[in-house]
């Protein structure tokens, strides 16, 4: 056998398969401005939360992948405080239940990116792509390290698991605690 045809046969698939898992493995699209707002949603308390459920088709504009059907809800979450006083953001717990009343679990981006990366069978890509990857997952996650300060908006992604599949979001009922006071959200 000719060993220089096994050789630069190796060496070309090689450089394809180096060339091909290079840069991001997802297209993650930054989150838009606070001047294109969410749907409104009042609040009397002045602490306002206006939020959407990113259907198949809104997630692959903004994650490049269609992230029911892998199995994640991303809900784009705008929160506003209109008060005087500081919002402390960390006692904030948001849940998320579907059209029957069941919790479904919050994903951290990390765990997020891993179940579409499952679902789309990615098991064969370069450590840096991954990582860059899971850095502009974890840059649209909702900020909620630090306190929300007067006349402060925020606005970022926050993540939850469903069933595989996933093609309605009907029905989605997002429940809002630790605020000045309970409020709950319905998606689409």
């Amino acid at each position: 056998m000719d060993w220089r045809f096994i050789f630069s046969f190796v060496l070309a698939v090689l450089l394809i398969v180096c060339c091909a898992c290079g840069g991001r493995l997802y297209n993650v699209a930054p989150l838009p401005s606070n001047t294109t707002p969410l749907p409104p949603t009042n609040s009397s308390t002045g602490f306002n939360i206006s939020a959407k459920a990113l259907d198949g088709d809104l997630s692959l504009e903004r994650f490049d992948a269609n992230l029911p059907l892998a199995g994640v809800i991303a809900v784009d979450v705008q929160l506003a405080n209109q008060t005087s006083a500081t919002v402390n953001s960390a006692s904030l717990k948001f849940e998320l239940r579907d059209a029957n009343g069941k919790p479904l679990k919050p994903l951290t981006p990390k765990n997020a990116l891993k179940r579409v990366m499952r679902f789309y069978g990615n098991s064969f890509y370069r450590i840096d792509a991954r990582q860059r990857t899971i850095e502009s997952y974890e840059a649209t996650g909702l900020p909620l390290a630090s306190a929300i300060s007067s006349q402060e908006e925020r606005r970022g992604v926050l993540f939850f698991e469903t069933g595989r599949g996933t093609i309605r979001l009907d029905g989605l009922t997002l429940s809002i605690s630790g605020g000045t006071s309970p409020m709950s959200i319905k998606l689409n």
